[in-house]
């Protein structure tokens, strides 16, 4: 009995110290595993003293600048990647691009207004090695302030009968304590005649701009230069646009068909549209002879002429017109051009 007990002590003891020795050599690879996590805790980290600056009001054609200050607050080497701004009007540059513990950089930000007006933020991204903060937005805002205002930013026209004239008003306004002067107002364009007219309040100019005796048929456009005393705002160019037709209008303007396969039949659509009722289409011309047509009327004042491309048409580009003979003493020729190709 005494032998028995012996051995179950013997086996205890012995159980004991392997469990011993066990957990001091699993304490010992948890303390080895902590130091290799303690040597990898060394990161950049990137901290700005703020992220959004406001510039409060701009006046256009004013450039601004700020300086964005950040820190390393890591314990390795901070290494600034690049810095990307959100429109061009907005360009950003870093001092510098590699940063040791604790020193300190800036995000130089330029904004130049440009055509904006009213209040605007524009953001900068500045993208680093922080593992935890790879991509800091930097934000910039205004409020852009015209010295001088004209309104409306452009002229429409409209659509205008040959031999009509149009006028139209716009208002150029300054900032009163500025004391601006607005010297003139012209267009380089010979049938846009300014005239200034009178206002009460001397911080508002108002102009009659007049486009008459317009001696061509289509779309126009142009540009009215109005001159300053302002130093930011020498020049404020006012854009104009328009139509002027004659007794007819038609569309479109060219008859297009592509590029065709031969032994296809293709069909295009001119619309002819009469302004002045008392005129007739007296007869039509079309060319090459394997271009036909047809005309229907659509309503009392517009009608339609179909041009039809043949199958028995050759292989090769396709150069010619529609020629649509008038009684109209503006317009007795409407000639329309055709192109295409008709391949293999």
């Amino acid at each position: 009995m005494m032998r028995i007990i012996a051995v179950h002590l013997v086996i205890i003891q012995t159980v004991l110290v392997s469990s011993l020795y066990y957990s001091a050599f699993a304490s010992d690879g948890v303390k080895d595993e902590n130091i290799g996590m303690e040597e990898t805790t060394d990161k950049p980290k990137i901290v700005f003293e703020k992220q959004t600056h406001d510039f409060g009001k701009i006046y256009i054609g004013e450039i601004v600048e700020y300086g964005f200050k950040f820190k390393n607050q890591g314990t390795s080497e901070l290494i600034v990647n690049n810095v990307k701004s959100s429109c061009g009007c907005t360009a950003a540059l870093a001092s510098k691009s590699h940063l040791l513990k604790d020193e300190t950089g800036e995000i130089k930000v330029k904004f130049n207004p440009g055509r904006y007006v009213g209040k605007v933020s524009k953001s900068v991204t500045v993208n680093s090695n922080d593992p935890k903060n790879s991509s800091v937005k930097l934000t910039i805002a205004g409020e852009v302030i015209e010295e001088v205002s004209v309104k409306p930013k452009q002229i429409n026209f409209g659509i205008i009968r040959k031999g009509d004239s149009c006028a139209r008003s716009i208002e150029v306004k300054t900032i009163p304590e500025l004391k601006i002067d607005i010297k003139k107002a012209e267009s380089p364009n010979p049938y846009i005649s300014i005239k200034k007219e009178k206002t009460d309040d001397r911080s508002m100019h108002r102009f009659l701009v007049t486009l008459a005796n317009y001696d061509y048929i289509g779309k126009l456009s142009g540009i009215i230069f109005v001159y300053t005393s302002s130093s930011k705002q020498e020049r404020l160019d006012v854009p104009f646009y328009g139509e002027i037709i004659g007794d007819i209008t038609f569309y479109p303007e060219t008859v297009s068909f592509g590029k065709v396969t031969k032994d296809r039949e293709i069909n295009k659509t001119v619309i002819v549209n009469f302004v002045n009722k008392d005129v007739k289409i007296e007869k039509i011309e079309i060319d090459p002879s394997v271009i036909d047509y047809t005309v229907s009327e659509l309503n009392a004042t517009s009608k339609k002429i179909d041009v039809i491309l043949g199958k028995n048409s050759s292989i090769g580009k396709i150069t010619g017109s529609l020629k649509i003979y008038t009684n109209s003493s503006i317009q007795p020729i409407i000639q329309i051009p055709i192109r295409g190709e008709v391949k293999g």
